[in-house]
Order: C-alpha cells, then sequence, then structure tokens
C-alpha cells in the first residue's frame, strides 16, 4: 500500500516504531482532525443550544465521511473511475447518493421524534417539502443537500487521494519505460548475432558427439539456453514448462561445472505445468543469487536445492541455499542480489502480478530460502 507522505514524515519522527504502528496513528490523527472540523467547525454554527444533538450529527457525519472515504478510494475508484468505466461509477455514486440520503433523513426524523428540536424541526420541515423519504427522487435540490451534509468533507479527501493515485501511477510508469529502455539496451550491448551463434555450437556439437557424449549433451543443454534466451523471451507471457525447463538445463550446467567440488543440487517438479503461462525468466535470478550467495567461495559443503510445484492453479517456487557464518547476507533479496536483478524482477512482479504474488524470505545460521507464490 503505498504510504502518504504524512505516514513518511511520521516515520522519521518515530524511527523504532513499526511501519503498522506509524501507519494506524497516521490515520488516527487524519480522523481526529477530521472530526474536529466537523464538530467545531462545519456544524459550529448550527444547533448552539443543542449539544447532544450536535455530537450525535458529528459522529454520524464522520462515520459516513470513514465510510465514503474507504468504499470510493480503495475499491469504486480503482475498479471503475480508473479503468475508465464511467458509466458504473455513475451507479456507484447514485447508489450512495440513495442509501446517505435515507440515512441522514431517518436520523433527523429519530431526533426530531425523541427531541422536538426547533431546529431539527425546521430540517424535517424542509425534507418533506422535497418528498420526504423519497426525496431523494422527487426532488433535485436533495443533490445538493446530500452533497453539503454528508459528501463535502469526504469529496476534498478522496480528490486529493486521487491526485496522488494519478502521480503514484504516473511516476511507475515512467520508472518502468526506463527500466524497459535500460534493459533493451543492455540487450543490444551483450548481442551476438544468434545465427553465426548456433551454427558455431552446432559445429562444435557434431565434433565433439563421437568424442565425449557428455561434452556434447553440455553443449546441447548450453544451445538450448541460449536459444531460450533470444527466440522464445520476447513474449509477454510463455508455457510455465518451458520455464522450468530453461531452470533445469540451468541446474544441470552449474551440476557439472561443480562436480568437483562439495555441491549438492537437487531439483524437484510436481503439478502439471504445461497448462499454464508465466512471464519469462521471472525466476532465474533467484536460482542465479543462490548460486552466487551460497556456493561461490564455500569453504565447506554447500548445497542449492529448488523446488517448483504447481498446487490449486499457483506456482509455489522455492530455492535454498547454504549458509556460511562468516558471510553476512541481508535478509532482503534485493540487497542480497547487489539490488539490480532482484530490483527488476520484483518491479515485474507488481507490474504483471499485482496482489497475485506473495514474495517471502528466511534465513538462518544455515539455511537462506526465498518463497514465490504466484496465482497463475
Amino acid at each position: 500500500m503505498k504510504r502518504h507522505w504524512l505516514f513518511e514524515r511520521l516515520r522519521s519522527v518515530f524511527p523504532r516504531s513499526s511501519p503498522s504502528t506509524v501507519y494506524w496513528v497516521g490515520r488516527l490523527m487524519l480522523w481526529s482532525l477530521c472530526g474536529y472540523v466537523i464538530r467545531y467547525v462545519y456544524y459550529g454554527n448550527f444547533f448552539r443550544a443543542d449539544t447532544g444533538i450536535l455530537w450525535a450529527l458529528s459522529i454520524v457525519l464522520l462515520s459516513q465521511t470513514i465510510l465514503l472515504y474507504y468504499a470510493f478510494a480503495y475499491y469504486i475508484f480503482p475498479e471503475t473511475l480508473y479503468k475508465r468505466r464511467i458509466g458504473l461509477f455513475l451507479l456507484w455514486l447514485l447508489l450512495w447518493h440513495v442509501v446517505i440520503y435515507q440515512s441522514n433523513y431517518w436520523l433527523l426524523y429519530w431526533l426530531h421524534r425523541s427531541d422536538g428540536s426547533s431546529t431539527v424541526a425546521d430540517y424535517m420541515k424542509l425534507l418533506e417539502s422535497w418528498g420526504g423519504p423519497w426525496g431523494f427522487v422527487t426532488s433535485g435540490a436533495t443533490v445538493f443537500w446530500n452533497f453539503f451534509w454528508s459528501f463535502v468533507i469526504a469529496s476534498v479527501l478522496l480528490t486529493v487521494k486521487a491526485i496522488t493515485d494519478s502521480i503514484t501511477l504516473r511516476t511507475r510508469t515512467i520508472q518502468l519505460e526506463k527500466d524497459k529502455l535500460a534493459l533493451e539496451l543492455d540487450f543490444l550491448k551483450s548481442q551476438v548475432n544468434p545465427h553465426f551463434l548456433f551454427n558455431t555450437l552446432n559445429s562444435i556439437y557434431a565434433r565433439v558427439f563421437d568424442i565425449d557424449e557428455q561434452a556434447a549433451d553440455l553443449l546441447l543443454r548450453l544451445s538450448e539456453l541460449m536459444r531460450y534466451n533470444l527466440y522464445e523471451t520476447n513474449q509477454p507471457l510463455i508455457c510455465l514448462s518451458k520455464e522450468l525447463a530453461y531452470i533445469g538445463n540451468y541446474l544441470d550446467l552449474e551440476r557439472n561445472r561443480l562436480s568437483g567440488q562439495s555441491v549438492s543440487i537437487d531439483y524437484n517438479q510436481s503439478g502439471g505445468a504445461d497448462s499454464f503461462q508465466i512471464a519469462p525468466l521471472l525466476l532465474i535470478a533467484f536460482v542465479e543469487n543462490a548460486f552466487k550467495h551460497g556456493v561461490r567461495g564455500a569453504s565447506k559443503k554447500a548445497f542449492v536445492r529448488v523446488q517448483a510445484a504447481i498446487v490449486n492453479e499457483q506456482l509455489v517456487f522455492v530455492v535454498e541455499n547454504s549458509v556460511f557464518p562468516k558471510r553476512q547476507i541481508p535478509n532482503d533479496p534485493i540487497k542480497r542480489a547487489g539490488g539490480i536483478g532482484l530490483a527488476n524482477v520484483r518491479r515485474r512482479l507488481d507490474s504483471i502480478y499485482p496482489d497475485r504474488y506473495e514474495l517471502t524470505v528466511s534465513a538462518n545460521e544455515v539455511l537462506y530460502s526465498v518463497k514465490i507464490m504466484i496465482q497463475l
């Protein structure tokens, strides 16, 4: 969830407090300020002699404001206005107009019957002249009255929220475009003519096959890795089985490279992957970093374990590697990767699978584990 500048300022004032505590303290301060404005500014000139009525109306209006804000800011706006579904947004607005009008009317009706305040009586006469409980249909004046009475404060807050969301979305879009251009530039810098490359590999494979079958097999796997990188990954989504086969080939090459060392490499896959798709090259960064931090420079037996399971249309991908006491490994996988590789993965996950993935990192003295679950 995007934090408002107020909460960032609170975090700087209370650096030892948890983010969730600071968030809720900030929310409490915001709504307390709204309650003060409603009680002493908005209703300051009304019901001067009727303190009980004033407090009742203030509490009801504050509750309506909070309810309206959260409903529109976190559900109705994202599902209608941000997706340009204007008709559905107007339908929601009409529904809320009816609900709020009815609640206000019956609240005043109850106050009028129980208290008998002349001020409330004047309001009831006005509402009755507009059609009573059916005034939201019979009188256009109820739209203005409803907005002035219950929507005005929520509208101010929602306007600020909409502007903030627009700026955030624009900033995020610009950053994604920059990342895309940077990746394309890096790709162009490192690209070798693929036809020349594969022709050379095929020529070497033909020469090696009769001499060393294992070396030929490794060349074949390397060729499949490079072919996948060059020809398959230009699509937004690819068959999950191909992505997992790519990881399997990568692990086979690493297993051969480290065959003379005390390194254990295990890979387990379960569940049918042919029926699902995934963004290409999304998982390999976690595997690469397991070798980088769990195997490189190891002074004793090391291990890398990779598990991929498809359960209830969800991919569960777990990468575990050994940890050595002298090496300080941060809990944040992005810092662990040097910042660039996994930072791009995190941004891709946020962009392609918003609210559909969960990334969990755990570590102890002997084991570092990264677990990612993606709803396919």
